[in-house]
């Protein structure tokens, strides 16, 4: 009896368990009573099928021109389960190229989810917008704007340039909205009408978009909240994250009204848990097509992609096919430090970065809010996709004919490496261009592209050709875990054809791999210039056993070299996970760019300094020339070459071996400044100071320390020895200054003082 008993037990936990998988499963997918379908007999064939298989025309997606919705006469409106039955009767009508049933599809808002010159504008938040004016006490400090305000003085504003946020509505009728919302720029695919307006709950949960849309366009001198990157352009709003998001409705919202909207902007994606791999369904990739051939009267619409917030997960956006496209512009977040956030994701597809939110202590973002308020807390890579928008709208307007390329190549010939030079893996690649996977090309500089952009002396980038290269010979290669599998890939760029390339744009690397733990690979192309590069990066909380399937890898970071030569794949697993296994069944090299260089690229790419005076390691570099003692150094320990040390970055390396420390020599009051820095010593006991006779006991190589240290404080606030032990008292209860590096200098100057 107490055997049958367990028996029955066991075969009912057997069961009960299958059915939870089977849930589980089906789950993944909630399917809506919508088939899209590509009819190449355009609208009247359209109809017909409609009759005949019994279903509601619902009209074009967008703007793809001969494909459509249908809904089903007698389907349930959602249902966990696939209706394959009518969707192979749809697809087997010879009238039919393709068809397919929606499902909702998750996407997520990319800000982060937490735990529980001053008198231009009357703007009263015109103060708090950091990243938009230089607020620093002294031309010594780092410069921690995006050189927005010289374009500004130009008269350059946005006007004529129209800019739509892809998102979850937009409160159009907001104070420092209104006066430039566009609603010919405006939809709501959520509920089918033309009203974007979001819906309000008690948790403000469809804030976003209005966010994002203030920071391009909140106007000027309203005396209400703060103040647009492109303060005198339009922009609308496309309701369409509200609800459940289908193929269907990405594609009708990336492809809307494109010869009236010039730029869209898009701050989410697939989700950015470190273990989804998606891109755009079918649909949503001809719309980019359409857009990138038709869009602005044949230039191409300028996609902006926030590049992804899972960097605590460990994501990486190389999986993600919005950010991983040829055609959009993905963007990146610096902090307020100029560091890397803790949210961003690293990957060889990011283009550019702008300014966001950085650790607890850093300012944000701010922007109009819901319900005629205003925000200073926007976050994430949500917050800096905007801010790139509204730059390249003063772009437009300072040259309306630039193509979708054209911007492109403005971008990763302008931005700067300089400001975030802190932080590691910045290499220079083989045609001379800093690249980081954190960071693209760098930080945006509006004065710098606008001035390239204009009209007078801009060419327009030649030609796009593609090259594919692939072995058509070649044998799947078995993976395996501590394994490497190399694959040489020799190519002379299509020479003598049509489609010959000498000098690289987007470089994808289109690949079907099977293996049985997807996130311990690891991948790196590279190119016959000699430039490595991350395709892809381990992603620990992946564990699918689904592997890529025909997945573009997309990397910006050969851009401009000639690609003749041979490249060179590797992929490895060194998780130890003895029993992961599987093989690599074909791939493909797919080579974009030109048969020509470029006219702005026929002379090399010089770095100049972001500020009027060079600063090393945010902040104090250049201080030796308020006070010089040569004494000090003479009495540095014998070796010190504190002046000879080398900041000029390596070829292919994924980092730069050093950082130029002194040109000059070194001033007593900031070697002083260190030492006490680094001193085992509280602040009370230290030694008085010395006379300039005396030697400083401070080590030379701690310099570089310091400097790194000095700008990473929250690593600083429990240790005794640190700068905050030593002047937090002095200095930083004492004065209300806007930002770490303005306090301390302000701790350097009060020492410079006392050494005068």
């Amino acid at each position: 009896m107490d055997v049958r008993c367990w028996s029955l037990q066991y075969i009912a936990f057997a069961l009960y368990f299958c059915w939870w998988a089977m849930y589980s499963v089906r789950a993944e997918k909630q399917f809506v009573n919508e088939w899209a379908a590509e009819i190449p007999g355009g609208l009247n064939s359209a109809r017909e099928i409609a009759e005949e298989l019994g279903y509601d025309l619902l009209g074009q997606i967008g703007s793809l021109e001969n494909h459509y919705l249908f809904r089903h006469k007698n389907h349930p409106r959602r249902s966990r389960r696939s209706a394959i039955h009518i969707t192979k009767r749809l697809s087997d009508d010879d009238r039919v190229t393709w068809a397919e049933q929606q499902y909702g599809k998750e996407r997520n808002k990319r800000s982060i989810l937490r735990d529980s010159a001053e008198d231009l504008f009357n703007d009263p938040m015109w103060n708090q917008q950091w990243y938009l004016q230089d607020t620093r006490m002294t031309p010594v400090l780092p410069k921690l704007d995006l050189h927005v305000i010289p374009v500004w003085q130009k008269g350059i504003t946005g006007k004529g340039v129209v800019i739509t946020v892809l998102d979850d509505g937009l409160e159009w009728n907001h104070t420092d909205i209104f006066a430039n919302y566009d609603p010919e720029a405006s939809y709501d695919f959520n509920d089918n009408d033309r009203d974007p307006f979001p819906r309000y709950d008690p948790t403000n949960e469809n804030k976003h978009g209005t966010r994002c849309a203030g920071e391009i366009a909140m106007q000027a001198n309203n005396q209400k909240c703060g103040v647009g990157v492109a303060y005198n352009s339009k922009v609308g709003g496309i309701r369409m994250l509200d609800g459940i998001v289908t193929d269907a409705i990405e594609a009708s919202s990336i492809g809307f009204n494109p010869d009236h909207v010039d730029i869209y902007s898009a701050s989410w994606g697939p989700n950015d848990d470190g273990k989804t791999v998606e891109g755009p369904g079918r649909l949503a990739q001809k719309a980019f097509e359409y857009g990138i051939k038709q869009g602005r009267q044949g230039k191409g619409s300028i996609f902006v992609w926030a590049s992804g917030n899972g960097g605590r997960q460990g994501d990486d956006c190389d999986c993600d096919g919005y950010t991983d496209s040829i055609y959009t512009i993905s963007i990146s977040s610096a902090s307020q430090q100029g560091l890397s956030p803790w949210y961003a994701e690293k990957c060889s597809s990011t283009l550019a970065t702008a300014y966001s939110s950085g650790d607890y202590t850093d300012q944000r973002i701010t922007s109009a809010d819901l319900h005629d308020d205003c925000t200073e807390t926007h976050t994430g890579t949500s917050a800096s996709a905007p801010l790139a928008a509204g730059i390249f709208a003063l772009a437009l307007e300072a040259n309306p004919h630039l193509t979708w390329r054209d911007m492109q190549h403005l971008v990763v010939w302008t931005s700067e490496y300089d400001p975030l030079a802190i932080n590691p893996g910045w290499k220079k690649n083989g045609a001379g261009l800093m690249v980081n996977s954190r960071f693209g090309f760098g930080l945006l500089n509006a004065k710098a592209l606008v001035d390239l952009a204009d009209p007078k002396t801009w060419k327009g980038v030649p030609e796009k050709k593609e090259c594919i290269v692939k072995d058509n010979n070649f044998e799947p290669k078995s993976l395996k875990a501590d394994g490497v599998v190399t694959i040489e890939i020799p190519t002379k760029a299509c020479e003598g054809q049509e489609n010959s390339i000498k000098s690289l744009e987007h470089v994808q690397f289109e690949a079907t791999i099977e293996y049985s733990r997807r996130g311990d690979l690891h991948v790196t192309l590279t190119s016959a210039a000699g430039t490595s590069t991350v395709l892809l990066a381990e992603r620990e909380r992946d564990t699918s056993p689904n592997g890529f399937k025909n997945w573009d890898f997309m990397s910006v970071h050969t851009w401009g070299e000639n690609p003749v030569g041979t490249w060179a794949l590797r992929i490895t697993d060194m998780s130890g996970r003895m029993q992961n296994e599987g093989r690599i069944v074909n791939w493909k090299l797919i080579l974009h760019g030109t048969a020509t260089q470029p006219e702005h690229m026929k002379q090399p790419r010089v770095y100049t300094s972001y500020n009027a005076v060079q600063n090393d390691r945010r902040g104090v570099e250049k201080m030796a020339d308020s006070v010089k003692d040569r004494a000090i150094l003479e009495n540095l320990p014998e070796g010190s070459q504190l002046s000879r040390i080398s900041t000029t970055p390596s070829t292919g390396s994924d980092s730069v071996k050093g950082d130029k420390l002194m040109e000059k020599t070194l001033s007593r009051a900031m070697l002083q400044l260190l030492q006490s820095a680094f001193s085992k010593q509280g602040a009370p006991n230290q030694a008085p100071k010395s006379e300039p006779s005396e030697k400083l006991k401070i080590p030379y190589e701690h310099f570089y320390q310091a400097l790194e240290k000095l700008n990473k404080p929250s690593q600083l606030k429990n240790d005794e020895n640190s700068l905050y032990s030593d002047y937090v008292d002095l200095f930083y209860n004492t004065k209300p200054y806007k930002h770490r590096d303005d306090r301390l200098l302000q701790a350097l100057v009060d020492i410079l003082k006392e050494g005068n």
